[in-house]
């Protein structure tokens, strides 16, 4: 026993503080970076939403000044021209449903004689297929 030797170091006790605090240190700080991300996640969702919403409200504004300007023209027209102009317009739309009821009956008579000559066509090919059959009786 004599030849043991014991070695005794020089411990600080703010190491052995330190140390006994080193783990909640590392936990708070990555406790601080999630936080830190989490939080810039949320801001950009938020802010790409806000982003639409004042989009929407520019359209919203652009939309009123529009409506705002067609009460007023940006050229003053007489009242005889624009009575003018209403007539002419009240005649397009006449001409319009009278070409669109004129399209429907030319279409309909269409498809009415392709279909009297589908049947005149079945008609004449039944009478061949009864002579046929006659014959080979």
């Amino acid at each position: 026993m004599a030849n043991e030797t014991i070695v005794v170091g020089v411990v600080s006790p703010y190491w052995d503080w330190f140390q006994s605090v080193f783990w909640i240190i590392i936990l708070v700080i990555i406790l601080l970076i999630v936080y830190f991300i989490m939080k810039e996640i949320r801001l950009m969702a938020n802010t790409r939403r806000l982003a639409e919403i004042d989009l929407e409200k520019e359209k919203l504004s652009f939309m009123k000044t529009e409506m705002a300007q067609r009460g007023q023209p940006f050229f003053r027209i007489p009242p005889e021209k624009m009575g003018e102009i209403k007539t002419l317009a009240d005649e397009n739309i006449v001409l319009e449903t009278d070409i669109y009821a004129q399209h429907n009956v030319v279409d309909k008579r269409i498809q009415r004689l392709e279909n009297k000559v589908k049947l005149t066509k079945l008609d004449r090919l039944i009478e061949r297929i009864k002579n046929e059959e006659k014959k080979l009786e």
